[in-house]
């Protein structure tokens, strides 16, 4: 074998940036009113979280083993919480209807 007399050094580092929590505004207040405001029974959910902080920080994985949310909900909070993050305010979604 022949070497070039090049060296590739390649460094992976991995950083992991803190999640940002925004704080509560307009009419949403606590994580009940934030469950509330975006619908589909996800109010029943809000005592799972404990603080504001925990509902903005709570991973997917945590939601599904640790709190049991079912998967459809857990995808739902979790696109509202990323839409807050950017200044959206919370609104229910309707479930769509398909007709047979």
């Amino acid at each position: 074998m022949f070497s070039l007399g090049l060296r590739r050094s390649v460094r992976f580092v991995h950083t992991e940036a803190a999640p940002s929590v925004p704080g509560p505004r307009g009419s949403i207040k606590d994580v009940n009113d934030f469950m509330t405001s975006i619908g589909r029974g996800c109010q029943e959910f809000s005592d799972k979280f404990e603080t504001w902080d925990a509902l903005f920080t709570t991973s997917s994985r945590a939601m599904k083993a640790d709190m049991g949310i079912p998967a459809k909900k857990r995808k739902y909070i979790l696109g509202w919480i990323e839409k807050y993050k950017t200044g959206v305010e919370p609104y229910a979604v309707p479930t769509s209807s398909k007709k047979k």
